[in-house]
């Protein structure tokens, strides 16, 4: 998978740095796998590149090629360790002693810290005396999806850049273009990746088969008590289950109004059409209302199984 880099933000951050006017701190906000962390290391690549190229194509010059095998001695990242609960005084401490030393190589220091909103509150307060009294030529990003789980004095002290979640025809072209989506597989993964390139990613050839199972059930065609089984593993599981149930009901309702382009499950469209031929569509609005019902009891921690169990009796009806 290559990264998931926003170009239009990129571009218009390398175009602060040719007009001088790059901040000395940024909040990158947005939802996981959205590219927030691609993009940090792909401004930090642009404004090092010893060609001095300035456009969007990976460039393989030594200050790139170390910048993407994140060994380069200037660009430091933090994140939270993996046997750890977040980020500790520790690390910013070891942070601020680097930032003290002149760059080795680089025309910027870039530190980047990862899901920033895991800083421990030590820790945060120690950094909000390194973001108060910024030393030139470093420039700091906080990666976050909750912005408002960070200190306001850190918030108050960067600029804020969002990122906005993809439309899904956008990003499943993204999906056949960039990593060899088939065109069925990528308005899924799109549909369900919410927006997100590395969430529709992450999602793969697993969610593909599982929602076949799922699909399967909910179709009259795999046994009910099967989908049960699948979906009752956990609760992250039954709430993947009930809104692949929750989407096929919706291509149902846009089947019957003649939005063929709109539907999801491109690749079940003979099934689903056969499914919405049985019903009403009053029924079906019914049945989509529902299992969103039954979502927001998994959401709201009543029982799986039983939830589920209702939802099954529905699909035999």
């Amino acid at each position: 998978m290559g990264p998931i880099v926003n170009k239009e933000i990129l571009s218009q951050l390398v175009q602060l740095k040719v007009s001088g006017r790059l901040a000395h701190a940024y909040v990158f906000v947005g939802p996981k796998g959205i590219g927030k962390y691609e993009t940090a290391m792909a401004l930090a690549q642009r404004v090092n590149c010893l060609k001095k190229s300035m456009d969007m194509v990976a460039c393989d010059c030594a200050s790139c090629h170390k910048i993407a095998g994140a060994n380069h001695p200037d660009i430091m990242v933090i994140e939270k360790p993996e046997d750890k609960t977040g980020i500790s005084i520790d690390q910013i401490r070891v942070l601020m002693q680097r930032l003290e030393y002149r760059a080795m190589e680089a025309s910027v220091k870039f530190a980047v810290i990862k899901n920033a909103e895991l800083i421990h509150e030590a820790a945060a307060n120690a950094f909000l005396k390194t973001l108060e009294e910024p030393r030139p030529g470093t420039v700091f990003i906080l990666t976050t999806a909750v912005p408002d789980a960070l200190l306001l004095t850190i918030r108050s002290r960067c600029q804020m850049v969002r990122f906005p979640v993809m439309a899904n025809l956008a990003l499943a072209e993204l999906l056949k273009s960039q990593h060899e989506v088939n065109s069925d597989d990528a308005v899924v993964l799109a549909a369900f990746g919410q927006g997100s390139p590395g969430r529709a990613l992450e999602l793969g050839q697993d969610f593909l088969d599982r929602r076949c199972v799922v699909l399967d059930a909910f179709l009259g065609m795999g046994d009910t008590e099967n989908f049960v089984k699948v979906a009752g593993v956990d609760r992250d599981t039954a709430r993947e289950a009930l809104n692949i149930v929750l989407m096929a009901c919706r291509d149902a309702l846009f089947i019957k109004a003649g939005g063929l382009d709109k539907i999801v499950n491109r690749d079940r469209q003979v099934e689903i059409r056969r499914f919405a031929e049985r019903h009403m569509p009053e029924d079906l609005a019914l049945y989509a209302d529902r299992v969103s019902d039954a979502i927001r009891r998994i959401d709201g921690n009543q029982n799986v199984k039983v939830v589920l169990t209702v939802v099954r009796e529905m699909l035999v009806s």
